[in-house]
């Protein structure tokens, strides 16, 4: 559709030169696939990191998970893109009482900070927060699940919605876990893990060493990460995931997205992938997505068969000590739900929350209740059903 917006009030979008050599366009997903090296540069440029939104792994998604239609807002100055959200109208999100636009999530995607350009971000800001009320996105009632809500992104949001009028809530809020690199790795694991727990570190490391020959790999390229992404999904289907069918190997599809979004497949890849062998087997991996200088952990497994060795904590470790004593990343980004294991393991944490927006300045207070009260009832419901689903699974 590539619709060339000028910023104007909800319902009065038309199609002409744009001001200050600024132009909104809204892109259906053959178009955001047609981009060109602009957005990579929006990549390298971006006021807060996110992997999910990276060429590489949003063309994994829309070539094997994503059925519904995506369409992203696209900001530009001349020939620079500055700006981009990606975004689906769930028009059953509210029983069909009104239309919302959802910040586009999947089951592999924990977050939908949109890219902004650092070097423009007040006005891409701007100008986001604009198109985010023009008739031509579907709806001027936005939801950006996993915001970080001290993140630069959020941060700069908010004060243009305030300036702007816009009415805005978090739902949902909680601690995400982030390693810092900062400090010592000795010092670290002296603050955050107990001693008990340091010496049961080290016995298990002693009775894996006792097993063969341990060794820990990093693989970011070509075929040998390619071997790590299908250890990988060996390792996933043969625990609990696989017994419950939500392994991604359990089917073509899941199993064709992991290795076009991890593996290289002759373009490159995002994906770093850290493997803990015992006499040349995969025991445990994990595999991090990078978007600059920061690192999503978004997938890990470990060979249950040595569960009683913690082979998936033996990496951790490691890991933990790769990223304190090397300079390849300045944090990671856990990628996980409220009250994760890893917390207690890493070294800071971030706040994240899902943002309800009304992008109408002229919406009123008695409209923005109505919609806090259709959310906060929703998210209630849903709460119940996942407890009932909790309770009657075996």
């Amino acid at each position: 559709m590539n619709m060339v917006l000028t910023p104007t009030p909800f319902g009065q979008a038309k199609a002409e030169v744009p001001r200050h050599d600024l132009k909104t366009q809204i892109l259906d997903r053959t178009e955001l696939l047609a981009l060109g090296a602009e957005w990579e540069e929006l990549v390298d440029h971006a006021l807060e990191e996110n992997a999910y939104y990276c060429r590489h792994y949003c063309e994994a998604l829309l070539a094997h998970i994503e059925k519904h239609p995506v369409r992203t807002i696209a900001i530009w100055k001349a020939t620079r893109l500055i700006a981009l959200l990606p975004f689906t109208t769930e028009r059953s999100h509210w029983a069909g009482i009104l239309p919302v636009n959802i910040g586009w999530t999947t089951p592999y995607t924990t977050t939908s900070i949109p890219l902004i350009d650092r070097r423009n971000e007040e006005e891409a800001v701007e100008a986001l927060l604009t198109a985010m009320n023009a008739r031509s996105t579907g709806s001027n009632i936005w939801i950006l699940p996993g915001q970080t809500l001290e993140g630069s992104v959020n941060c700069v949001l908010r004060k243009g919605m305030v300036a702007k009028g816009m009415r805005f809530q978090t739902f949902d809020k909680f601690d995400r876990a982030l390693l810092e690199r900062r400090g010592s790795f000795d010092d670290h694991m002296k603050e955050h893990l107990s001693k008990k727990r340091r010496k049961d570190l080290r016995r298990n490391r002693k009775r894996l060493d006792e097993l063969g020959e341990v060794t820990w790999e990093v693989h970011t390229k070509g075929s040998a990460l390619n071997a790590a992404v299908d250890a990988f999904l060996r390792i996933e289907a043969s625990g609990w995931k696989g017994e419950r069918g939500t392994a991604l190997d359990c089917n073509d599809t899941t199993r064709a997205f992991a290795k076009q979004a991890f593996g290289d497949q002759g373009h490159g890849s995002i994906t770093r992938a850290d493997v803990l062998s015992l006499d040349g087997l995969a025991i445990a991996i994990n595999l991090t997505l990078m978007a600059g200088r920061t690192g999503f952990t978004i997938k890990c497994a470990f060979d249950e068969a040595f569960k009683a060795q913690s082979a998936g904590l033996l990496l951790e470790e490691e890991m933990i000590r790769n990223v304190l004593e090397d300079d390849w990343t300045d944090r990671l980004d856990s990628a996980t739900a409220a009250g994760h294991l890893i917390t207690s393991f890493w070294n800071e944490t971030a706040a994240v929350g899902d943002l309800l927006i009304d992008a109408n300045p002229s919406g009123g207070n008695i409209r923005f209740r109505l919609l806090q009260a259709l959310e906060t009832t929703r998210r209630g419901l849903r709460a119940k059903a996942k407890a009932i689903v909790t309770r009657l699974r075996p």
